[in-house]
């Protein structure tokens, strides 16, 4: 069972480095994915910043607290794109017939379909996130201590976990139904976009659906207020802790339910 594991390991990585190398035969293309990303974002910050000078803040979170908000969630989703951004398409390789080749080959299938491809343009969303939370960290005059940062880097994890099981669960909807990527436009889009913004600002039905039912809510908004010292009405601040538990938990009910659809998986054929 080990030597099983360590070796779809050994070949996922194997796949991981087949699939750099594939992309970095267009270093032009490649770049410019990379800057084009970190411009996008660069974009909503500045959205942000005309909001904040007209209004001077948004429910007590300044400036810089919002950048450090949108930074943190942008830094996770930037890792859950490396692995599992590609996982919103798998309908078409079920409607085509081609999902079957993922079954005859000695790794599991879905690390598999994880090594398919690493969108290595994803580094742009790291460029925009680093260079963000660094700045917010210093125009907040933040002084970290370790167990602080430990939080942060839970924060990543767990947010990374938050989101590519959701992304995970949507593409094992094709199981059954042959179809499912415009549930990422119906579900994941949405999500992710709220959480641009401080969960306060919504109305408390929606803040209950990201906490409990689509963990948005830990991806960015509850670590922040522990890291940045900010109180809530409705949120305790140790559940800023609780990220990558919550991260953990999230991502094996939907990798459960992965596995569930790839038990009845019927080829389409040819």
């Amino acid at each position: 069972m080990v030597h099983s594991w360590l070796r779809g390991i050994h070949m996922y990585f194997y796949m991981v480095s087949a699939s750099i190398r594939a992309q970095l035969q267009y270093r032009y293309a490649f770049v410019m994915n990379i800057l084009g990303w970190a411009m996008t974002y660069a974009g909503t910050a500045v959205t942000m910043w005309v909001l904040l000078y007209s209004f001077g803040a948004l429910e007590e979170w300044t400036f810089w607290q919002l950048i450090f908000l949108f930074a943190l969630a942008v830094l996770s989703w930037g890792v859950c794109m490396i692995f599992f951004f590609h996982f919103r398409s798998l309908d078409q390789y079920i409607v085509n017939g081609t999902f079957d080749r993922f079954l005859v080959r000695p790794i599991h299938p879905f690390f598999h379909f994880m090594a398919m491809k690493f969108d290595v343009g994803a580094f742009g969303q790291f460029l925009f996130s680093i260079i963000a939370v660094a700045m917010a960290y210093m125009n907040l005059q933040l002084h970290w201590q370790a167990w602080q940062w430990l939080v942060f880097l839970g924060a990543v994890a767990g947010g990374t976990l938050i989101q590519g099981g959701l992304l995970v669960a949507i593409s094992a909807v094709a199981f059954w139904t042959t179809r499912s990527e415009r549930l990422y436009w119906v579900l994941m889009w949405p999500a992710k976009s709220l959480m641009n913004y401080p969960l306060s600002i919504y109305p408390r039905v929606v803040q209950i659906l990201v906490t409990f039912v689509l963990p948005f809510a830990f991806v960015n908004y509850l670590p922040a207020l522990l890291l940045l010292g900010k109180s809530s009405e409705n949120y305790q601040p140790f559940w800023g802790f609780l990220s990558p538990l919550v991260g953990i938990i999230f991502f094996w009910l939907c990798f459960r339910l992965w596995m569930l659809g790839l038990n009845r998986y019927k080829s389409a054929g040819s």
